[in-house]
């Protein structure tokens, strides 16, 4: 180095997301392209999709955008559990610095990935980070079909009805065998299903530098789809499901045969993740323009979403096989004859 030359800067970050997705045909592939315009790559999981959504990923994969793209067809839905697994891959086959868990709803929300960096380089050694999780809610009363167009005419809550964050993962991780992302992967505790009691120490990001936009409402199908099909998952791999109380209205609603129209949606929208006793009308709630989409172009994107019901039938029938081949196993392996 020439002497009285300043130290070279340090090298930029390397940030990864991991995501796992289930019949997202509708949203996966703006999801891909606006944080893959941000992000170095992207490992996403895809869980056993039937409206598609594996076939946008193979085109979008096909494009040569910074995405690894894996399947599985593990029974339930453990998301903690197996994106914490993946995040630990890419921290060791892509040496990356900072893994950050994305659900296909969620878009990074940044000024510029410099300044992103620059917050980065400054963060403590032995910590993981935390997010900011945005509340954005559509318009529901728009034509339905348009992706873009509902992304970016949603509104962001002007005051946030809860105050939650998505973990971002550094390689502290890496030193921690036993620490595991938190339910809905808003933390990392130091034991798997932590409570917030076992939370790693996590160091804060400011909104500034970078947020995460939440769109959990995306229609009223899309929405019956999400919570049934959860709901079985969870079931299934015997995890108990605390739902927040959005989805548990939305659940007893489909199940009591009402229907989820624009006041119901925007209703469950603006209270997403409030304990229901604590619900104000959406009059109550006031929202603003804060754009966070990125300038993209949707080519693989349907014109409509896939219709609930046979996601939600094929979801249960598979998990009916699952369980029938699992009853199967446990017979033979106990010499007794297979019904």
């Amino acid at each position: 180095m020439t002497p009285g030359a300043p130290p070279p800067a340090p090298p930029a970050p390397k940030v990864w997301s991991v995501s796992l997705v289930r019949n997202e045909i509708d949203i996966v592939e703006a999801f891909v392209r606006h944080n893959a315009s941000l992000l170095d790559g992207m490992a996403i999981v895809d869980h056993g999709s039937t409206d598609g959504t594996l076939d946008v990923l193979a085109e979008l994969a096909r494009e040569k955008l910074p995405i690894l793209v894996i399947r599985s067809a593990a029974p339930g839905y453990l998301q903690e559990r197996m994106t914490t697994a993946i995040a630990r891959d890419v921290f060791r086959q892509a040496h990356a610095d900072f893994v950050l868990p994305l659900d296909a709803d969620e878009f990074l929300k940044m000024r510029s990935r410099a300044a992103f960096n620059r917050a980065l380089q400054a963060f403590p050694p032995d910590m993981n980070g935390l997010l900011h999780w945005l509340t954005y809610v559509p318009d529901f009363d728009a034509p339905a079909g348009d992706i873009l167009a509902l992304l970016r005419g949603s509104k962001r809550m002007a005051k946030e009805r809860h105050v939650f964050h998505k973990a971002l993962m550094s390689r502290y991780l890496m030193t921690r065998p036993e620490a595991s992302l938190a339910n809905g992967n808003h933390f990392v505790a130091r034991k798997p299903r932590g409570t917030s009691e076992d939370a790693e120490p996590h160091a804060r990001i400011r909104d500034e530098f970078a947020a995460i936009a939440h769109v959990p409402i995306r229609s009223a199908a899309q929405f019956v789809t999400k919570v049934a099909v959860k709901k079985m998952g969870r079931l299934a791999a015997n995890y108990d499901w605390k739902p927040d109380a959005a989805s548990q209205a939305a659940y007893e609603a489909v199940v009591a045969n009402r229907a989820l129209d624009a006041a119901a949606l925007r209703e469950y929208a603006v209270n997403w993740s409030v304990q229901r006793g604590n619900w104000v009308a959406p009059s109550e709630a006031p929202l603003v323009d804060d754009p966070f989409l990125a300038p993209i172009v949707l080519r693989y994107t349907p014109p409509r979403a896939a219709e609930p019901l046979p996601l939600v039938l094929g979801a249960a029938e598979r998990l009916v096989r699952r369980l029938a081949e699992a009853r199967a196993a446990r017979a033979r392996a106990r010499g007794e004859a297979v019904r």
